[in-house]
């Protein structure tokens, strides 16, 4: 994963979870999944594993 984090675009690509780097255009809403912990839903409707520290980033690229 750190290869391809490293290779993309920091501005279109964010590391939510240590196992999915996701496209923020592509990212249609986070939702709550427990306490602490969200889910990310695509455009297309497939739905990602948020981390805290992911999370922290979508909002902070994204303005949530």
């Amino acid at each position: 994963m750190k290869y391809f984090e490293e290779r993309l675009s920091t501005e279109q690509f964010v590391r939510i979870h240590r196992s999915f780097i996701a496209n923020v255009s592509h990212i249609k809403k986070l939702e709550p999944y427990s306490k602490d912990s969200y889910i990310a839903v695509l455009d297309n409707g497939v739905k990602l594993s948020v981390s805290n520290t992911g999370y922290k980033a979508l909002k902070d690229i994204l303005s949530f």
